[in-house]
C-alpha cells in the first residue's frame, strides 16, 4: 500500500514539474526566456523541431522560435548562474511570448572548471602582465565618441590565452560598462540567416572594470580557453556601453588568426 502510494505522488510530482517547466512556442511568434545573469549554455532537443540561440545584444537572454509545427515535446536545456535548467517545449499558438528563466524549476549545473592553473594563480599571472610582460605592441583598435579601445598584447600560458586591453575614455562624462562579449564570426555576412557565430566564454578577468571614469585609461587582463580561428572567421571582441533603451555605444575589435599565433609564451 505505501509503495503504492509512493507511485501515485511521484506520477503527480512528476507532472507539477512537466508544467511548471514548459514553455509554448510557434511558427509566427519568437518567444524569449529572461535570465537575471548571463546565459552559458543553450541546447535543444530536436532541432527538426525548434531553434534557440542567445541573443548577441543581451546575453541574458535567449530566443526561442518553432522550425515547423510539430505535436509531441521537444525539450530545451539552459544553464545561467550555474543553475541548468530543463524545459518541456509545447507547440501552441499561445500569448505568452516571454519567460522568465528564475520562474522555472533548475538545479545547480557544478562549478566552473578553468583547467589546470587555479583562479589565485590567474590572478597572479595577470599581474605580471599589467606590471612587466611587454612585447611588440598589436596595432588593433577602434574609436567611436571619445572612446578608443585596443587590444595592446597577447600572451600564452599552458593551455591558455592572456589578452592585454586598454579602454580609454577622452569624454568628460563617465562610461558604465554593459559588458565584453567574445565572438568567433564570419569575416564577411552576405545574408544575416547565413551567420554562424561561436561565443566564446571567458574563464577569467582581472579587474573586472564596470565604469571608467572621465578624462581616463585603464588597462584589463582577459583570460580564455586557447583556441584558433578557422578559415574565413575571426574573432570578435565587443564592448556594450550601459545606457538607456538602446542608446549604448557599441566598440567591436576585430583580431585575426594570425595575431593569435604569434601570442607570445611567458
Amino acid at each position: 500500500m505505501k509503495k503504492s502510494l509512493l507511485i501515485i505522488v511521484y506520477f503527480f510530482f512528476s507532472l507539477a514539474i512537466n508544467a511548471q517547466n514548459q514553455i509554448e512556442i510557434c511558427q509566427n511568434k519568437t518567444t524569449h526566456l529572461i535570465a537575471k545573469e548571463k546565459i552559458t549554455y543553450v541546447q535543444v532537443g530536436d532541432p527538426d523541431k525548434l531553434i534557440a540561440e542567445v541573443v548577441p545584444e543581451q546575453p541574458n537572454m535567449v530566443r526561442v522560435k518553432a522550425v515547423d509545427d510539430f505535436n509531441e515535446e521537444s525539450s530545451l536545456t539552459v544553464v545561467s548562474a550555474n543553475r541548468s535548467y530543463s524545459l518541456f517545449v509545447k507547440y501552441s499558438d499561445a500569448n505568452k511570448i516571454s519567460y522568465q528563466l528564475e520562474d522555472f524549476i533548475g538545479q545547480i549545473a557544478g562549478n566552473i572548471n578553468i583547467g589546470p592553473v587555479p583562479e589565485y594563480l590567474l590572478k597572479e599571472l595577470c599581474g605580471q602582465i599589467l606590471n612587466g610582460c611587454t612585447q611588440s605592441p598589436i596595432r588593433t583598435r577602434t574609436k567611436k565618441e571619445g572612446i578608443i579601445f585596443r587590444l595592446r598584447n597577447l600572451y600564452l600560458k599552458e593551455d591558455l590565452l592572456f589578452f592585454e586591453l586598454e579602454i580609454t575614455n577622452s569624454t568628460n562624462i563617465v562610461l558604465d560598462l554593459e559588458a565584453i562579449h567574445w565572438w568567433i564570426d564570419d569575416r564577411k555576412q552576405v545574408k544575416a540567416t547565413n551567420v554562424q557565430e561561436y561565443q566564446v566564454e571567458e574563464l577569467y578577468r582581472h579587474y573586472n572594470w564596470e565604469r571608467i571614469p572621465a578624462k581616463t585609461t585603464l588597462r584589463e587582463v582577459v583570460v580564455l580557453p586557447k583556441f584558433i580561428v578557422p578559415d574565413k572567421r575571426i574573432l570578435k571582441i565587443e564592448l556594450l556601453e550601459k545606457a538607456l533603451g538602446n542608446t549604448g555605444r557599441k566598440l567591436t575589435l576585430e583580431v585575426k588568426n594570425k595575431a593569435i599565433l604569434k601570442a607570445q609564451s611567458f
